[in-house]
């Protein structure tokens, strides 16, 4: 099993792939290099990125999604009459992955990026983004909420994409919260010698799952993230972890083979059945509304207490974002003020299991984490599932963010160097 000689470990390396998002030009160059050397990913991203120094894909608004839709109205009349005083429940936009190339090509009914393609991309970003060599990383973890195939899994996809010729692949589920399970995880097989350097890849496409005639639909969006983990200096990285589960609440959330709830057909038409996201059991989803602050809070204080730390010792909080009010709701339960935390649901709704580590990445992209901050990286997901992990942040992922990752201004830029 290795050398069970317990060290540091924690993020060395933090990126996400976010569609419409702009790249520095010495990121550009790096990243394109290297999809073209050492990943499988399809051209057209590729040319795309090194064209446009963009990420692949579109930012869709409230109009273009909905307002400017003949069937608009019809959608908005099927809402209660709470939720049409609010339709968009504080969505402005969403991130959309690009329809993929090679369907494009060969279907008459295209459809959009592979979840592999935007996890390749993600873990290719998170390489990039750090002084590790692809041979040098020893297992990838991924989590993919929305799969190319049910089975098998995505994971050993990603590792092949990425052409990691040295490393085992692992699968791991916890819905929403799989980014920071496997965070825990990964940072337990490095910390036990077990592993050195473990890629943790995670995405949410929720564009193959989106049935734009719900409620909720508004609230989703399309995201990847990926991270390393390794060793880093005595006292940073991990420092305690908590979890639970509640799973009489399971069937709250599911996907279902279904029409779409808005739809006018003929017998001899289709009836353009898919996978759709639906909120399944009234009953599950109101349990997990009315605890959701409590069952946070639980996890949160328990991982806090392990770590020996108290309230006043936490810097900064990272959480889920799953609704516009959720965020809020968990940092108040914890008792944290506003300025100790931060969330992007206006940009990006709901990101799902990329919804807690893009905020710790963007955190730190503002200079609102730094180093030597304790953070607590929590969040809740479908099942259902609560985790919170406690990390001292170390200078190699601070540094790597600000010197490799998106464009900044020159006043961005000093601002976060005197930061």
């Amino acid at each position: 099993m290795g050398n069970l000689n317990k060290s540091n470990a924690g993020f060395i390396s933090l990126s996400a792939y976010l569609p419409k998002k702009r790249l520095s030009s010495l990121f550009t160059n790096k990243l394109t290099t290297f999809l073209k050397e050492h990943t499988s990913l399809p051209s057209e991203y590729t040319d795309y990125i090194e064209k446009e120094q963009t990420l692949p894909g579109s930012i869709e608004t409230n109009e273009q999604g909905w307002t400017s839709q003949p069937w608009y109205n019809a959608w908005l009349n099927s809402l209660s009459e709470k939720k049409r005083e609010n339709p968009f429940q504080g969505t402005n936009e969403r991130l959309r992955v690009p329809l993929d190339p090679d369907s494009l090509r060969n279907s008459i009914y295209p459809h959009p990026m592979l979840p592999s393609d935007a996890e390749t991309l993600a873990g290719a970003m998170a390489i990039c983004n750090s002084k590790i060599s692809p041979d040098d990383i020893d297992l990838v973890i991924c989590h993919s909420q929305v799969s190319d195939h049910p089975l098998p899994q995505n994971v050993s996809l990603i590792q092949h994409k990425l052409q990691l010729k040295n490393a085992g692949a692992y699968g791991v589920d916890s819905c929403c919260s799989s980014f920071v399970t496997m965070t825990e995880i990964a940072c337990s097989l490095v910390m036990m010698g077990i592993k050195k350097n473990v890629l943790v890849v995670s995405s949410f496409i929720d564009s193959h799952v989106n049935d734009k005639s719900t409620h909720f639909s508004v609230d989703t969006g399309d995201a990847a993230v990926a991270a390393i983990v390794s060793k880093v200096p005595e006292g940073y990285g991990y420092l305690a972890s908590h979890s639970l589960s509640h799973g009489s609440r399971h069937d709250g959330i599911i996907y279902q083979r279904r029409s779409p709830l808005l739809l006018k057909r003929l017998d001899s038409g289709p009836d353009y059945s898919q996978l759709f996201t639906t909120f399944h059991n009234p009953l599950a989803n109101k349990e997990i509304a009315k605890n959701a602050a409590s069952d946070l809070k639980h996890v949160v204080n328990q991982s806090i207490e392990k770590a020996g730390l108290s309230l006043s010792d936490i810097d900064f909080l990272s959480t889920h974002q799953p609704v516009s009010w959720a965020g809020n709701v968990w940092r108040e339960a914890v008792g944290l003020p506003k300025e100790k935390h931060y969330e992007s649901f206006k940009k990006y709704a709901n990101i799902a299991t990329c919804s807690a580590p893009v905020n710790l990445l963007e955190s730190i992209e503002k200079g609102l984490i730094k180093q030597d901050d304790n953070i607590i990286f929590t969040s809740s997901g479908a099942g259902e599932n609560h985790i919170s992990i406690i990390m001292k942040i170390n200078y190699e992922l601070i540094n790597g963010v600000k010197e490799n990752y998106y464009e900044q201004s020159n006043i961005e830029i000093n601002e976060l160097i005197a930061n």
